[in-house]
């Protein structure tokens, strides 16, 4: 008999894979990873949150159409997760998607410009004020600038993130003094002047 805290993952990581349409190549690394941190135990793994949200942020993500002049573009964010046992590293690509001309993000053929690398770990759930969509847990992010050739490169930010039922994206508030300079510096409170969607 298969124990009862295996068949609850396959369960939830095949629901998860239904409902959200995380890629199944990332459903079958989840089982995988509950599989071997489950054990014998009767309980769900204390990474197990973690894992989650790490696949769960792992997707490119937009915001809504930003209009500049007679053009307009749509920030953009891949996050790719490294795996391992705890999920907690990975990297990923910010950029614009220009339509050139088009107001609304809607030509056929729009330009990827400025392509930034980075990586990123995850560290530990912190509590949030619930003002930004009724969210009062968020997870800290800190990323290290990685594009090639760039005067910023190995420039660190700190900062902090929160998924809204799987598809909305909210940073923290890097209004000053908590500007994510530093580690000191972490945003406590989340921001949704701008969210991002997948």
């Amino acid at each position: 008999l298969i124990d009862p805290v295996l068949q609850l993952a396959l369960n939830m990581t095949y629901q998860c894979s239904e409902i959200t349409g995380i890629p199944m190549k990332y459903t079958f690394t989840l089982t995988a990873v509950f599989i071997s941190l489950a054990g014998c135990s009767e309980e769900l793994p204390e990474d197990y949150d973690r894992v989650v949200m790490s696949t769960l942020l792992s997707a490119t993500w937009r915001t809504e159409c930003v209009i500049d002049g007679e053009n307009s573009y749509l920030p953009t964010l891949t996050f790719t997760s490294n795996g391992g046992e705890k999920y907690d590293t990975g990297t990923g690509t910010s950029s614009n998607i220009y339509h050139i001309g088009d107001t609304t993000c809607a030509t056929f053929d729009p330009e990827i410009q400025d392509i930034n690398t980075f990586s990123y770990s995850l560290g530990e759930y912190v509590i949030v004020d619930g003002s930004v969509d009724e969210l009062t847990e968020a997870m800290q992010i800190d990323t290290v600038n990685t594009t090639e050739g760039s005067t910023d490169i190995g420039a660190e930010e700190f900062d902090i993130f929160a998924i809204k039922d799987k598809f909305t994206l909210y940073f923290g508030d890097k209004t000053d003094p908590t500007n994510g300079t530093t580690a000191d510096l972490r945003p406590t409170q989340l921001t949704d002047i701008v969210k991002y969607i997948r």
